[in-house]
């Protein structure tokens, strides 16, 4: 209950009984008790007009209908109604106020022209009558109509903020996505390339010192470089608004290398390269070079092969990525995060990948990287992630432990 309903109540009551007290007829006995029980009736109907609009209107008309009828001082349904009016219309029950308010009309002009009083005089009653009465309807109506836009608005702000809210929160899974991705790119391949060179190391270390040594020697290299990769991205992530990093991210030029290391750690890699020799998107160049790290790394940790081959071969549309092996033909599942992170990684360029044993036996890798203009849009926005995907593809504790392995 709100404190203007009780003001108007108040009012009501008073203004009913003071009427028929200021009246120029001589009130007869009773009638200030009759009126002052009206007023305080349709005091109490205003007060719960908010919740039962249509009832207080008809209520309050009867009320006042029946007090007239008891031949005292009488009292003009006119102003009684104009609350109850205005509150049905502001309830939307508009036509219900209208229909109301005409029968109180109609019912006071059979009363009035009982009472002798002209026609002429009649008419120009009921037209003020109306102009009142379409006044506090047109008010409730105004009224509610702007609180319906006002509640409009109100959502819409509300949905904005929601919308920016979970745009805010979905660049941050993004975020965390990629930070995981070049971790995971940048670790897991030097962690199981070093430990197996460590272990060949350690098998050769009595037989052929020189041998070892020079495996050893690799993998001081391979650790320098993933120290400077590691640093990179570190730069990356603290001088978001440098020009240009201090250290330009890996591209297809260095798969050579990726070849190399993995022929170091005892693996035969065939690479072959067919198609045109332009130039890849530094975005392609650096996706393929992923793939490919995280395919032989794979291969390395699971496949038990003694060979694996690597195409690249280049369209003019796009780059097709194949690594194959002839190991054992693990699932794909055994691949953990490093096969997830592939997938997306294709995926943000608009390509596709694909894993699986092939008829011949082993494990083959394939993955298509569009480099068509469009590409360039296609990878400024990562694909939609959810917390789940996020959960998927970070790199835990035991990922990491069990790369080392």
């Amino acid at each position: 209950m709100r404190a203007v309903d009780v003001l108007l109540a108040v009012a009501s009551a008073a203004a009913v009984t003071v009427a028929v007290a200021v009246s120029p007829e001589s009130p007869p006995p009773g009638a200030l008790l009759a009126a002052a029980t009206l007023g305080l009736t349709l005091g109490a109907a205003l007060l719960v007009r908010r919740r039962w609009p249509v009832a207080v209107l008809i209520g309050s008309l009867v009320a006042v209908l029946t007090y007239d009828s008891t031949g005292y001082p009488g009292i003009a349904p006119l102003w009684p109604l104009l609350v109850p009016l205005y509150t049905v219309a502001r309830a939307g029950r508009l036509l219900t106020g209208a229909v109301v308010g005409a029968t109180a009309m109609l019912i006071g002009a059979g009363w009035v022209l009982h009472a002798g009083v002209p026609v002429l005089e009649l008419l120009d009653g009921m037209v003020r009558e109306i102009a009142v009465y379409a006044l506090a309807l047109v008010a409730g109506a105004a009224v509610r109509t702007r609180d319906r836009f006002a509640a409009e608005f109100t959502a819409r702000l509300a949905a904005e903020r929601r919308q920016q809210e979970r745009e805010a929160e979905q660049r941050v899974l993004t975020e965390r996505l990629r930070i995981a991705r070049e971790l995971h790119d940048v670790t897991a391949h030097t962690v199981a390339v070093v430990g197996i060179q460590i272990a060949l190391a350690k098998e050769l270390i009595d037989r052929d010192p020189a041998a070892a040594r020079d495996l050893l020697e690799g993998t001081r290299k391979i650790n320098v470089d993933a120290i400077g990769e590691l640093q990179a991205t570190v730069t990356l992530l603290r001088e978001a608004d440098a020009e240009e990093p201090r250290r330009s991210p890996p591209d297809e030029s260095q798969i050579d290398e990726l070849v190399r290391r993995a022929a170091d750690s005892g693996l035969r890699v065939e690479l072959i390269r067919s198609g045109v020799t332009d130039p890849l998107p530094p975005a392609v160049g650096l996706t393929a070079y992923r793939i490919v790290q995280e395919a032989l790394t794979n291969v390395l940790r699971h496949a038990d092969a003694a060979s694996a081959h690597v195409v690249l071969d280049r369209a003019a549309d796009g780059l097709t990525v194949t690594v194959t092996d002839d190991g054992r033909g693990c699932d794909a599942d055994s691949w953990g995060h490093g096969l997830t992170g592939m997938r997306e990684r294709a995926l943000s360029l608009g390509g596709a990948l694909s894993a699986g044993r092939p008829e011949a036996g082993g494990f083959r890798v394939q993955a298509w990287l569009p480099t068509e203009a469009a590409v360039a849009e296609v990878a400024q926005s990562e694909p939609a992630l959810s917390e789940s995907a996020l959960s998927e593809s970070a790199l835990s504790e035991s990922a990491l432990s069990e790369v080392a392995e």
